[in-house]
């Protein structure tokens, strides 16, 4: 009798109890919810908010089919707005020979779930559908074909509480992330090198998908980088945890990782500092006295300062959403690297960048408009970079 026959198949309930003990062995959800959004002040008022008054129910959660269409947001054959590109743009260096897989930010603000179970949520869909992949996901359409998937996301006031039901929350949204990756990698990547993206909550979870899935694989000669934008990376705490992955330490670095959060000249992060101080990294180290990643998006090099002249353009997101991408934004602002580890940016925006900041002048909702061009430019360099250093493996016959 086969080793397939007679090892007892995992439940699903009992695969979601193994994640939920992976995640609550790593961080503490408790610290997040002074992390990247709120501050002693308005902690309270947002959870009350945001955050729902009722348990999270463990439950047989059945997984999600990715090999059906319907679960992803974005497929190369069906990419909606993941193939927009700015006005004025034409790609000279595009790589078909890659592939991109983007884990989506939180967009499911309903206060009456933990989770978007069946993505009935329209405003939760449209915000991925109209803004994400539009202002975030095409950044990467000249460096590949773009996978994102559709996942069960923990509602946002799952990130304020302190009762652990976010937690149990964020760990069904990461176990979806994980099958989702799974899929991408058995039946739709075909050997091919690819590129790791997400935003806040999808970044999250790429931090741990590079734990899971990537680190002391093949797989991680396969990344070409991971855009782990807008959620704090311990140098030591979490890159350490995975020897094989390094940060990025130049524009055209291959296999290793990049990181920041935005946040005005002389803003307050000191929420993002209080999760650096009370969580435990990858490797089970605590973050704390520990530097926190900061990889300028300007220059690629990581604890820059630089001046206008190094941005290539931001970009605004129309209104309405069927517009296109307007014209970018050249020399919108300098940046600095502080020695926290935020980005910094030296220039004050203009009112149409006042609407959705945070407290303490955070411009986590903005990370990728601010910055839209130089990331575009970038994920297609190190895509070519990949494919140049390994010119065997890129060959039809390599990639399949």
């Amino acid at each position: 009798m086969s080793e397939e026959i007679t090892k007892p198949k995992m439940k699903p309930a009992a695969k979601f109890l193994i994640i939920v003990a992976v995640l609550a062995g790593l961080f503490i959800i408790g610290a997040i919810i002074f992390g990247l959004w709120a501050n002693s002040n308005n902690t309270k008022m947002l959870q009350v908010a945001f955050t729902p008054n009722h348990p999270f129910k463990a439950q047989a959660i059945k997984p999600l089919d990715y090999s059906s269409p319907k679960n992803w947001a974005a497929l190369p054959n069906n990419a909606g707005h993941a193939a927009s590109k700015p006005e004025g743009i034409i790609d000279i260096a595009m790589v078909p020979e890659a592939d991109v897989f983007f884990v989506h930010p939180t967009t499911f603000l309903n206060r009456n779930h933990w989770n978007d179970l069946d993505f009935s949520d329209a405003d939760a869909s449209s915000r991925i559908a109209n803004r994400v992949l539009k202002i975030q996901a095409s950044a990467f359409n000249s460096a590949g074909r773009i996978y994102a998937p559709r996942y069960r996301q923990a509602t946002f006031g799952a990130f304020f509480d302190q009762e652990g039901n976010g937690l149990q929350a964020i760990g069904l949204a990461f176990g979806d992330v994980l099958a989702a990756f799974d899929n991408f990698i058995a039946e739709r990547s075909d050997g091919r090198p690819f590129i790791l993206a997400g935003h806040s909550q999808g970044s999250l979870h790429l931090l741990y998908l590079l734990q899971q899935r990537i680190t002391g694989t093949p797989l991680a000669e396969r990344m070409i980088a991971s855009y782990i934008i807008g959620w704090p990376v311990s140098i030591e705490a979490d890159l350490s945890a995975m020897p094989d992955i390094n940060a990025c330490e130049s524009r055209n670095d291959t296999g290793c990782v990049v990181s920041f959060q935005t946040f005005g000249l002389g803003g307050d992060p000191s929420g993002i500092q209080t999760y650096m101080d009370t969580t435990m990294g990858l490797g089970g180290k605590p973050r704390k006295g520990t530097q926190m990643l900061c990889t300028n998006p300007q220059d690629w090099l990581i604890g820059s300062n630089e001046t206008r002249s190094a941005h290539s353009g931001a970009l605004q997101l129309p209104t309405d959403n069927a517009a296109p991408l307007g014209k970018p934004i050249k020399n919108f602002t300098g940046t600095q690297c502080g020695t926290d580890g935020i980005l910094y940016l030296t220039d004050l925006p203009g009112e149409a960048w006042q609407e959705l900041k945070m407290h303490g002048e955070n411009y986590h909702v903005y990370d990728y408009h601010m910055f839209y061009m130089n990331i575009r430019e970038n994920a297609a360099e190190r895509a070519q970079a990949w494919l140049k250093g390994n010119v065997q493996r890129a060959t039809p016959e390599g990639l399949k």
